[in-house]
């Protein structure tokens, strides 16, 4: 386990002080398997399981702790009985409020998603660390959409992010690369991505991602787009050297066909310029 004992869960959820490690022990087994199966993979798993130190290690730590925390909340008072469900009583203690739970229960969630996000930026930005986590199943899924983490989306689409949404608002984002890939090619989108997954973009691949990011964006937020769409297709025509798998598409050679008249039934559809 990526999380060797109890006294690591109360440093990262001092909150949790007061709890017995066996309340917490079955959401902190299920928060080490969700983190290997749904986000890691077994490799990258196995060899942050076996570091000992390092700020990889501790921002793991802090990952399982808050998922498993997240998904003791809302059972840290009840308890089963031959007639139902019961809650805890202590008489020293004042029960909180619904609502202060409710706060509890959404800061945690937005410290996990900030957490979730900087493990990935540190996997994502080192060279054996990417490398073990591209052997996971799901890699490719997560490499595939201009944000990688939940804090992407939020800046550039001026969104709350918790945990979860940018899971959730991934296919919308999928469906919106696929419509701005009519103007910039779909074979220049597929050659992007994999350069983005292995660290391989060149200066020009980053301008385009950039403006893939801040366009996509404001799709999100449905505001005005076409104007940097045509901006972004005239710079990539300029640079053409720069982009081969757009210059030998079918939406380079109709964006500079002189004769070509845009039409609704194209799939394509190019502004002047």
């Amino acid at each position: 386990m990526i999380l060797k004992d109890f006294e690591r869960f109360l440093y990262h959820i001092p909150t949790a002080v007061g709890t017995e490690e066996s309340a917490i022990k079955p959401y902190w087994e299920e928060a080490e398997n969700r983190l290997k199966t749904e986000l890691l993979g077994e490799s990258l798993y196995a060899h942050i399981e076996n570091l000992n130190t390092g700020d990889i290690v501790v921002i793991a730590e802090t990952v399982v702790s808050l998922w498993a925390y997240q998904l003791a909340i809302p059972f840290a008072d009840l308890i089963q009985t031959p007639t139902g469900f019961g809650i805890v009583n202590n008489q020293n203690l004042v029960p909180a409020s619904k609502d202060r739970v409710d706060r509890l229960i959404e800061q945690t969630k937005f410290r996990l998603s900030i957490s979730r996000d900087a493990l990935i930026r540190i996997v994502f930005n080192d060279d054996e660390l990417r490398g073990l986590w591209s052997e996971f199943e799901l890699f490719e899924q997560f490499t595939s959409i201009v944000y990688i983490t939940g804090s992407d989306l939020s800046r550039f689409s001026n969104t709350k992010v918790i945990f979860g949404t940018l899971d959730s608002s991934r296919t919308n984002i999928l469906q919106l690369q696929d419509e701005l890939s009519k103007y910039i090619s779909p074979e220049y989108i597929t050659t992007l991505f994999m350069k983005f997954r292995n660290a391989g973009m060149h200066e020009y691949d980053k301008k385009v991602f950039l403006q893939m990011q801040i366009i996509i964006g404001l799709m999100l937020q449905k505001l005005e787009v076409y104007p940097m769409i045509e901006k972004l297709v005239n710079y990539m025509v300029e640079n053409i050297e720069q982009f081969p798998d757009f210059e030998t598409s079918q939406a380079y050679k109709l964006k500079i066909g002189s004769k070509y008249e845009n039409r609704l039934s194209d799939r394509t559809f190019f502004f002047g310029g």
